[in-house]
């Protein structure tokens, strides 16, 4: 008879979702260990599963593990590598969004806080989603896709609001930092930039884009400067020039005025 417990390094667990179920999915799990370290999955305290159904769900997994040690984190990926979990929860904290985690089989990554606990979790006969009571921890069937339609188009007024004053307080919060950083790198008219003080020995701060963001600044204030004189230069000129051929065409006016008296041709009225 074949030992189905363990394959290719894998040990071979039952997934059941009843105390009396005899007929169950197979998991298969044994320690997880990669080349390149992930901090997110450390060496000796993560376990990854393989060939996890689509209605298994983090919480369920965390439930029944905690009982070998307290668990730090349980995440999915589609499939195994150091990306694949950013992947597989990319956009779902995105505020009022409609993405929706995959619902397909999966892998599991589950974290413990100490790596003693990895060896008691390596000898499980089987990964029971049920609680005390053998009330199963997991929705199937067409329990989960009420539940699904339920939380994806009936709204839930209070719950909406929250979210939206959540939000709301994040972006505000956002919006006055940005402000005030604003403020403190704002350059007076003479193009020096006042910096405050943030921390014990915080101090000026020298970076190279703040002395090229003051030397631009002074720069185009300079020109701005001489382009303004320019044109009050001009103006004046012009003012001053329309003045004297006002004068002079005056004066020849006059003159006219005094050569038509003479000459007794000279009628006004």
């Amino acid at each position: 008879m074949v030992d189905l417990t363990e394959i290719e390094g894998y040990r071979v667990v039952p997934l059941r979702m009843t105390p009396d179920a005899k007929h169950c999915h197979s998991i298969y799990m044994r320690e997880h260990f990669i080349r390149l370290m992930d901090p997110n999955k450390p060496k000796g305290r993560t376990l990854f599963l393989l060939n996890v159904p689509p209605y298994v769900t983090e919480a369920s997994l965390q439930t029944f593990f905690k009982s070998k040690g307290k668990v730090e984190s349980v995440l999915f990926a589609e499939k195994p590598g150091r990306d694949e979990t950013e992947h597989w929860y990319e956009g779902l904290d995105v505020p009022f969004s409609n993405v929706e985690a995959p619902f397909k089989f999966k892998v599991a990554y589950v974290v413990f806080e100490k790596s003693t606990t990895i060896g008691r979790a390596l000898v499980i006969e089987s990964i029971d989603l049920f609680n005390s009571s053998g009330e199963c921890l997991i929705k199937t069937g067409m329990e989960l896709w009420h539940d699904n339609y339920v939380n994806k188009y009936i709204l839930d007024a209070e719950k909406t609001q929250r979210q939206i004053d959540a939000y709301m307080a994040k972006y505000d919060k956002r919006e006055r930092a940005a402000l005030a950083a604003a403020k403190t790198s704002e350059a007076d008219p003479d193009g020096w930039v006042t910096v405050g003080k943030d921390g014990r020995n915080a101090g000026f701060e020298q970076k190279e884009s703040v002395v090229g963001r003051i030397e631009r600044k002074m720069e185009k204030d300079k020109k701005t400067k001489e382009l303004k004189n320019f044109y009050t230069f001009q103006i004046r000129e012009s003012k001053m020039q329309n003045i004297v051929e006002l004068r002079k065409k005056y004066e020849e006016d006059k003159q006219k005025i005094e050569l038509l008296k003479k000459s007794r041709r000279f009628r006004p009225f």
